[in-house]
């Protein structure tokens, strides 16, 4: 299994020890990325969770960018989460066959730890910039809406690993590709752009911190 995971993810291997974050398309068999697609369309226990931060850019996520958020501004996100999927029988196997084995790959350790959660984003949603590094050594977002629209939003930004760049990639939320970024050495403020009030759609994700 070991070799088998190398082979396959080799040539990303050394982007991701370069840049700290690497993308990966077609991440999961098709099979199994449907079947997480339908659970998603047809959960309905979604907890809407809407968090405010005081301090947050004063300290955990205090950059040096005159770009990003300071001091005197809340850190702020809203999203929905659902624990009946987080607990979904199936939904952990497939995350066990085919996660698992490539977060040990690119991070280059015996993770024992897989903080795994399900979300979604509903018009008006957004997460403001943030860093992760310290929730676990690597970090995962997959995404799972098999149709989305650049302007319905959601997007995935993410800055330099030193948060003092005026460019940022922009990574779109395309069917069963995942974005794994590597808290042990980069710390990256990214930030998810708010759904659009016309998105036709939730978008929706699997975000796991593991260490």
């Amino acid at each position: 299994m070991e070799n088998k995971i190398e082979n396959r993810f080799k040539d990303k291997f050394q982007e991701f020890k370069d840049k700290g974050y690497v993308v990966i398309d077609d991440f999961i068999p098709e099979s199994a990325a449907n079947e997480l697609n339908a659970m998603y369309v047809a959960e309905t226990n979604w907890e809407k969770i809407d968090q405010v931060r005081e301090r947050h850019y004063q300290h955990v996520f205090a950059t040096k960018s005159v770009y990003l958020p300071k001091g005197d501004e809340f850190y702020m996100a809203r999203f929905g989460r659902s624990r009946d999927l987080e607990k979904n029988d199936r939904l952990n196997e497939i995350y066990d066959q085919h996660f698992k084995g490539p977060l040990k790959y690119f991070s280059e350790a015996d993770l024992k730890a897989f903080d795994v959660r399900c979300y979604n984003l509903k018009q008006g949603d957004f997460y403001r910039s943030h860093i992760d590094d310290y929730a676990g050594s690597i970090g995962c977002v997959y995404y799972i809406n098999k149709k989305w629209i650049w302007d319905w939003g959601g997007l995935l930004h993410v800055n330099s690993f030193d948060g003092d760049s005026e460019f940022i990639d922009t990574i779109f939320p395309k069917f069963n590709r995942v974005v794994l970024l590597d808290h042990k050495k980069f710390k990256f403020p990214h930030f998810v752009s708010a759904v659009s009030e016309f998105a036709k759609e939730a978008r929706y994700s699997i975000v796991s911190f593991n260490g």
